[in-house]
Order: structure tokens, then sequence, then C-alpha cells
């Protein structure tokens, strides 16, 4: 909800979510599929790949092109939108490989706290980082979802 709030429709190109086998992740790439949207699944686990198509992924991502910092302060324009249940790293990653206007919902800190990453991608591509509480989210907000 907060990514279509922010503009995403599903003719904007594949939205990336991470940590796509947990609950959170499968639950992202069951809703967004099932609303039209092109899903790219994040997974360090290549057996898990028809779990994730069947929950409607249409790409898969070895984990592995995403966990390292990169040296770039932009990367390709590849991600409309992302789900992210990692942060850390990954997201810092992500971040540099978003389109122009796009957004990310973060989750999620399973892959640390840290977020070693520079100001480029918000100023050139003005895209944005959203945080989502799922403790403190007022109830009418649940309703809706």
């Amino acid at each position: 909800m907060a990514l279509e709030n922010h503009g995403l429709q599903p003719d904007h190109g594949p939205v990336l979510v991470t940590g796509a086998t947990g609950g959170v992740g499968s639950i992202a790439t069951t809703v967004l599929a099932r609303n039209g949207y092109e899903v790219a699944c994040v997974t360090g686990r290549p057996e898990n790949e028809d779990y994730l198509k069947k929950l409607g992924a249409s790409q898969i991502v070895d984990r592995d092109r995403l966990s390292t910092v990169s040296q770039k302060p932009l990367e390709a324009a590849t991600w409309a939108g992302c789900v992210d249940a990692v942060g850390g790293t990954m997201l810092a990653r992500i971040i540099g490989q978003m389109k122009y206007g796009s957004s990310i919902a973060a989750v999620g800190l399973a892959g640390g706290a840290a977020l070693p990453t520079n100001v480029m991608p918000f100023l050139l591509r003005g895209m944005n980082l959203l945080g989502i509480d799922n403790v403190m989210q007022p109830f009418d907000n649940r309703q809706a979802a």
C-alpha cells in the first residue's frame, strides 16, 4: 500500500522482494503478483525457486548479486519498487538500482541495521525510502490493508 501511495503501478516495471521465502516476503510476493505486478524475488536458496514461482515470482535474483556494497554511487536503474525485509548491505545495494521516482518499503533488518550507502540515488533519481512500522500501525490502516 505504501508503494502504491507513492505512485507505484504495475506497468512501471519489476518490483523486487528481498527475504522472499520468509513470512513478509512470501506474502508481499503473492499480493504483488495477484495485483498485476512483475515480481522479482531474492533468494540464496535455489531449491526455493519453484516455491517462489508458485507464489507469482516471474524472476529469481541470486542473493549473492546483492550481498556486497557497490563501488559505484548509482547502478543501472532496474527496479520500479522494492519490499525489503533484509536491510543492511543488500538494501544499500538496491538503493543504487532503483528507477527514477521509485520507492522502497523497508520492513525488516535481517541483514543488519547499518546502511552503507550514499545520498546520490535520493538526489539524482528522486527515490524514496519508506519505513514501514508494523508494531504501532493505527487500527484504521490495518483494516485498510
